[in-house]
């Protein structure tokens, strides 16, 4: 205890380094925390179930699975399977339970008000396999859930229910209203649980039995070749995963016997396909491909929050050894009074430790405000579903051992170069105040020329992210998005059929035009811009029977949608009004499509079909050039268009109201007209084009951001690491600078000598950190888009900017080394 008493005064006679040092690696330690936090939560926690290292995730070859496929978040081809592969598998019990689910968007009404939401359809073992217990209720069972039947009841989320329905406890037993089909409320989930999908929260979860009544038009209950259900399950105790797969793939095998007999087309014939295999994979963390994409980026991060304390920790250990060499006189007086080297470094380490220890305090404060950013800048309901602004037990674990680690590294050094010092030398030391160790010295300029390295290795994936940003913002997506509001409405989920949700939709196109200062309005079912991803396989003339019939995206479009949305017209027509179900069938085809299925001739009257093969009945009658359908990141695939009003089944569309009036003014004014139509029906994902785009590269954004701050911030403290080098160098070079300028030396030949000092730190920095950038640009390549890793435009922007701060940082002690008055320098200490 004295010894840490001694080291808090001694802090305290020197407020303004402590509180650099302090603010240094609170920086390096909160931003590090931070993004530890949000690594912890979307990365590497396991689901908040019991026993998560039992749980596997089933998984076949994608590239087998033909016909219908409809994935989502989830995970991708390789996850879904069919209706008959859950119902078979879920029979199998010796080494593993298996349960289905999948998650749809759909209306969710209670009380007479409907809201839009998402519901998961979950086998009756869901539950059992993941382990939960209700808050309320019961949940989900075997004996809700029965083919053809069931009962029709529903789980709440916890957030559902206390945002919602306002946690009101005698909400069991009442109705809510899912797609217009009532349920009955059993149970209210416990509040860590939002399913099994890291990044998606249902509010709802349902018997999945009843997936042919929610999801009006789709069964996907009767056909094989249907793939869109999500199978995960728990091993018995004591059962291998190796086990529990070899046991899962018997009756697998006769599941793909029975596909391959029953699904006509050449695919489904090969030998290959009848010896795919089930495989499973880890699922202690769920099911994400949310996570998968934010991973790489998340790690990238943390890679340079870690070299930003580095930079933190050498800013730490240069103010320390500058302060050692002030103390020598102090340490020369202990060491007369008996202070032995082990005492002497122990109190520099306690003084080190407890600078860590405060930059920890200031660390976490610092981390809770950054991940509130973080959060705030990623934006979305979603991240409420897997990420949280509080810091929980194992990033404050990791935020104390970060911080004593931090502090033994760069108190370490400074220790044992003031404890190593002869008390001889020290008595000796005339000036004391402003020397130090030929070897502290070149330590301090080795850590400046490491912050130096370590900047450059920070600013030139920086720089590439800002141009890979810049491009993104600057694709020709081939629409025109300005001054344009788009909205979904889906009135199948409010029990609308088809025939009555196109009526609504013609309804709603005639009304949203009429609106003054609407100049368009065009209707499409897949979202533009939106991440979603709508494919058919057709047939096409002079195919052979048995031929693989190939694979587009499409669109479902409104009349004159080509114009409206500013998609020119290459040839043919435009889809008109008249193209409705009475009229023939008839399709608008991208360049893409033209290229790549009639290898450039002109398709113009050719026909294709989406029935059995030979069916073809639907004549292209248009070709547009290339837009983006989904990303901005991908390539325009190949597209065709066919009217909305030709499609029996349809029962959700979007709108994109294009209006003189800003979106403030034209918003109110669309939703007055919709909830003339029907207040029942909500609108959804209600935003103009614009930000939809930008919703889109959102991720981009965010990265480059953070990589910029951190840049910034690494930059900021290697550079006040370089003036306090600069700065102390010429403190203990004030005589001498003295004496040359008493025998004649300019002040313009001093500067010059002062410069070259920081000219040799940095080229010695940019030497070694430009091929080290280089090197680390490999990890980042697959997050750019039309920029190389190693754009040399780049490299030498960083640099001038490096170079650039570098000499600011240098010019002030030089231009006060230049000052220097002889006189007082030779009576300098």
């Amino acid at each position: 205890m004295r010894r840490i008493g001694y080291a808090c005064r001694s802090l305290a006679n020197a407020p303004l380094l402590s509180l650099v040092v302090i603010l240094s690696l609170g920086l390096g330690i909160g931003v590090n925390t931070a993004i530890f936090s949000l690594l912890h939560q979307v990365v590497l926690s396991a689901l908040p179930i019991p026993h998560p290292g039992q749980l596997v995730l089933l998984t076949a070859p994608g590239e087998f699975k033909k016909g219908s496929t409809s994935d989502d978040d989830s995970g991708d081809m390789d996850y879904i399977f069919n209706w008959r592969t859950l119902r078979e598998l879920e029979k199998h019990t010796e080494a593993a339970t298996v349960a289905g689910f999948r998650t749809f968007e759909s209306n969710l009404a209670f009380s007479s008000q409907t809201v839009s939401g998402s519901m998961m359809l979950v086998s009756g073992g869901y539950f059992g396999v993941m382990g939960v217990q209700p808050l309320m209720g019961r949940l989900v069972g075997p004996e809700d859930d029965v083919p053809g039947g069931g009962n029709p009841v529903v789980v709440l989320d916890y957030r559902y229910w206390r945002e919602k329905l306002g946690g009101e406890m005698d909400v069991l037993n009442q109705t809510v209203k899912v797609n217009g089909q009532p349920f009955t409320v059993i149970g209210i989930a416990p509040p860590s649980f939002t399913g099994s999908t890291v990044g998606s929260e249902p509010g709802v979860f349902l018997p999945m039995s009843f997936k042919p009544r929610l999801t009006e038009g789709w069964d996907g209950t009767n056909k094989l070749a249907d793939y869109w259900v999500y199978l995960i399950a728990r091993l018995k105790p004591g059962v291998t995963r190796q086990q529990a797969e070899a046991a899962l793939n018997l009756p697998y095998h006769a599941i793909v016997e029975e596909m391959a007999k029953g699904i006509q087309g050449h695919t489904e014939q090969s030998p290959r396909f009848r010896q795919q295999k089930l495989s499973l994979k880890d699922g202690s963390r769920g099911n994400s491909e949310f996570r998968d994409h934010y991973s790489s980026a998340l790690q990238i991060l943390i890679l340079a929050t870690g070299l930003v304390l580095l930079i933190a920790m050498a800013n730490a250990a240069n103010l320390l050894l500058a302060r050692s060499a002030e103390r020598r006189k102090e340490l020369a007086i202990r060491a007369a009074m008996g202070a032995g080297r082990g005492e002497l470094m122990g109190q520099f380490l306690t003084e080190a430790l407890l600078l860590a220890g405060a930059g920890g305090a200031a660390g976490l404060a610092i981390a809770g405000a950054t991940l509130k950013l973080l959060l705030a800048s990623w934006g979305g309901e979603a991240r409420d579903s897997f990420a949280s602004t509080g810091l929980d037990w194992q990033v404050l674990l990791f935020s104390l051992g970060l911080s004593l680690i931090t502090g033994l590294l760069f108190g370490l050094y400074p220790a044992w170069d003031a404890a190593r010092t002869s008390l001889a030398t020290m008595l000796s030391d005339e000036s004391a105040k402003a020397s130090s160790s030929r070897g502290a010295v070149r330590l301090r300029k080795v850590l400046v020329c490491a912050q130096v390295t370590i900047s450059i290795i920070l600013l030139v994936p920086t720089g590439l992210f800002l141009k890979s940003l810049v491009n993104l913002m600057h694709v020709d997506l081939g629409i025109r998005t300005a001054n344009v509001v788009g909205f979904r409405i889906t009135p199948e989920w409010n029990g609308y059929k088809p025939v009555q949700s196109k009526a609504v939709f013609g309804q709603a196109e005639a009304e949203l035009a009429a609106i003054p200062g609407v100049r368009s309005v065009a209707a499409s079912s897949v979202p533009l811009i939106g991440d979603s991803n709508w494919g058919s396989s057709f047939s096409m003339e002079g195919m052979k029977p048995d031929a693989q019939r190939p694979n587009s995206k499409f669109d479902e479009v409104g009349a004159g949608f080509f114009g409206k949305a500013g998609i020119p017209l290459i040839a043919g027509r435009e889809i008109r009004e008249t193209d409705t179900a009475a009229a023939p069938k008839v399709v608008v085809v991208n360049e893409t499509f033209v290229k790549q299925f009639f290898g450039g001739r002109n398709p113009i009257g050719q026909r294709i079909g989406f029935g059995k093969a030979g069916d073809l009945d639907t004549e292209i009658v248009g070709v547009v050039k290339d837009s983006h359908y989904s990303s901005v990141r991908e390539q325009p695939p190949p597209v065709f268009y066919r009217p909305w009003r030709q499609d029996d089944r349809l029962g959700s569309i979007c709108f994109y109201v294009r209006s003189e009036l800003p979106a403030k003014q034209i918003v109110p004014q669309i939703r007055g007209v919709m909830r003339s139509i029907d207040r029942d029906v909500p609108l959804e994902e209600v935003r103009t084009l614009e930000e939809q785009v930008h919703y889109n590269i959102q991720s981009d954004e965010l990265i480059m951001r953070l990589a910029a701050a951190f840049a910034a911030l690494a930059t900021v403290l290697a550079m006040l690491g370089l003036y306090g080098v600069m700065a102390h160098g010429v403190a203990r070079r004030t005589r001498e600078i003295g004496i040359r300028m008493a025998l004649g030396a300019a002040p313009a030949r001093i500067r010059t000598m002062v410069m070259r000092e920081m000219i040799w730190i940095l080229s010695v920095g940019l030497g070694v950190g430009i091929p080290t950038a280089l090197v680390s640009t490999r990890l980042i390549e697959s997050q750019l888009f039309g920029v190389h890793g190693r754009d040399l435009t780049v490299v030498a922007g960083a640099s001038l900017l490096l170079a650039f701060t570098a000499a600011a940082a240098g010019y002030w002690p030089a231009r006060r080394a230049s000052r220097v008055s002889p006189l007082v320098a030779l009576h300098y200490e």
